[in-house]
Order: C-alpha cells, then structure tokens, then sequence
C-alpha cells in the first residue's frame, strides 16, 4: 500500500508542470574540467509600451544611455537595437550602487558587486507596436571580477535585479511625457 502511496505522489507531481517552467532553464556559461559546469540563468528583457513613434524614442533613449555614462557601440537600426555589449562599471551606475542593480554573490564583507569590476551588455530593443506607438524592450546581463585578486581572476556570473532596465525604460517614458 505504502509503494502504491508513493507511485501516485511521484506521478502526480512528475505531471505537475507547466510550460512557463519548463521556458526559463538555466544555461551552461562556462563548462571546464576543473570546475564542472556553472549555470545561470538567460537573461530576461524588461518591456514598456510608449505613446511615441520609434524614430523619437530611439533619440530619447540614446539621450538616457549617455546620462547613465553608458558609450553607444551598438546601433543598429535595422535590427532596431542599440546599446553597448561590452562596458563596466565599478561601484555604482545610474546614481545607484550596483549591488542593487546587479547580484554577483555574496562574500564574507557584504555584496560582491560592491567591490568587483561588473562588465555589462545593455541593450534596448525599440520597434512599433503597430498602433503608433512604441515598444521598448531593455536587457542586461553582467559578469564580475574580483579586482583584489588581480588580473587572473576568473569572471563569475551576475544576475539582474532588473532596476537598471525598469529605471532605463522609466526615464525614457518620463521624459517622453516631459515633451523632450
């Protein structure tokens, strides 16, 4: 009776799933003899609808990347992207900490974002939503790099506390309203 009992646990929390959690899986980011394999998760776009066309949101959002003193490398108009893939930042970034923008694990004095070199992508994503008006679409992923163990120090993997791309997509939409 007891294997019975079990046989339907098992069976019914095997069929339990959804396709929402089988859609957000983990990915292998670095594969090594040494160290196994280290997952992270993919990183996930935050979106906002505008009022506005693309061509005046594009303006306004490179306007927000140079207030965040994020340099645009990437613009590519016909992929509808810009951004920059490959920037880094140290302590802090869009008048924040980047502990709060950015968990690269914790270590024996606090958030490790605190005091690691944070290498980020941030990339926005600016098409139409085909009623006039925009939608924009911000994805970030970083890394770490512990700057006191010097330059032979491995990256680890930093996720997204998803501030930096709401405050990105807020500002855009804010000064859009403000008629910039």
């Amino acid at each position: 009776m007891r294997r019975l009992a079990l046989l339907v646990v098992l069976c019914s929390c095997a069929s339990a799933g959804t396709p929402e959690d089988t859609a957000a899986k983990s990915e292998p980011i670095f594969t090594g003899s040494e160290r196994g394999t280290l997952m992270a998760d993919a990183p996930r776009p935050l979106a906002a609808s505008i009022a506005a066309t693309p061509a005046v949101v594009w303006e306004v959002t490179k306007k927000i990347y140079a207030e965040f003193e994020v340099p645009v490398t990437l613009e590519n108009p016909a992929a509808h992207q810009l951004g920059n893939k490959n920037f880094y930042k140290m302590r802090q970034m869009a008048g924040k900490p980047l502990q709060e923008l950015v968990n690269c694990g914790m270590g024996v004095d606090g958030p490790k974002a605190a005091k690691y070199r944070v290498f980020m992508s941030l990339v926005t994503s600016v098409t139409s939503d085909g009623k006039g008006g925009t939608t924009i679409q911000t994805t970030m992923a970083a890394s770490g790099v512990d700057i006191m163990a010097g330059s032979g120090s491995d990256r680890v993997q930093c996720g997204s506390s998803g501030v930096l791309e709401y405050l990105l997509n807020e500002k855009v939409t804010a000064a859009l309203a403000k008629g910039q």
